[in-house]
């Protein structure tokens, strides 16, 4: 395995793009559902994860040249082609989830959108897109595993992105079923929490699965600090933030609040 995609009526596409247009799909099917179920509105959805996929895009880039800086052509960033190159390829999952919270800022400020209650219902659905995400980089073979000689290991044949004719562990697939599970609990449990509280736990949840699985991992795109990965650094960093927020919010539900904010 290892291609880049495949045809359908002469026109060719491509693994990833096809993944993450069926989990937005997927996603946006999901997210209808809550809104009518708890009585949302539909357009301030709407515009509120339009805002979040254009900040989480450009988060996400962002991050991917900062960890990516030392294999950047300083000298060509003059050649209009080199900067389309760096520009098409390459996003890195937390900028694209930590731009989201500019976006909601951003939401709430300029359409006053009550955004904790969007994220109580919706926040499920991050882990959705991004399970189908990480199934398409299963398929072009990005973000692949270590050498791994046990059962479901995959080979690749012609990628990109993974060495080819070597046995790797699938830890795309794992992720996948990780955020899939996530996304499946989180939507389970909406009732029992606010907004904040929802995001908060995916952050906990996610940041402990990421961290482990960059053990696993075996591109050296991601950047290192010391002994951790950039990823394990942001999944530390992330999971604190995510846990003091829902500490945070069960002392404002019993009524002793000391750390001030919220979404709304």
């Amino acid at each position: 395995m290892g291609a880049l995609g495949f045809h359908l009526f002469s026109r060719f596409v491509p693994y990833y793009g096809f993944m993450i247009v069926i989990g937005i799909m997927a996603a946006a099917g999901i997210a209808y559902v809550q809104v009518k179920r708890f009585h949302l509105d539909w357009n301030d959805f709407v515009i509120l994860s339009a805002m979040s996929g254009l900040f989480g895009m450009a988060g996400a880039k962002i991050l991917y040249l900062l960890v990516s800086i030392h294999t950047i052509d300083f000298a060509r960033l003059n050649d209009l082609s080199y900067i389309g190159m760096l520009m098409s390829g390459g996003f890195v999952f937390y900028g694209g989830f930590l731009g989201i919270f500019p976006a909601l800022y951003f939401c709430r400020k300029k359409f006053k959108i009550h955004v904790s209650e969007y994220l109580q219902y919706g926040t499920g659905c991050i882990p959705i897109v991004h399970g189908f995400g990480r199934i398409g980089c299963h398929l072009v073979g990005c973000c692949h595993g270590i050498p791994y000689n046990g059962r479901f290991a995959v080979i690749y044949s012609n990628s990109l992105y993974a060495p080819n004719d070597i046995r790797l562990f699938p830890v795309q697939l794992l992720e996948a079923f990780g955020e899939f599970m996530i996304g499946f609990y989180l939507l389970y449990s909406c009732k029992r929490r606010n907004g904040a509280s929802a995001i908060a736990m995916y952050m906990v949840l996610y940041s402990i699965m990421r961290f482990f699985l960059e053990y696993l991992r075996g591109d050296s795109v991601r950047g290192s600090f010391y002994l951790f990965s950039t990823s394990q650094v942001i999944s530390i960093v992330v999971f604190v933030i995510g846990l003091l927020t829902i500490v945070r919010e069960k002392h404002k539900k019993d009524g002793v609040c000391f750390i001030r904010g919220d979404f709304r």
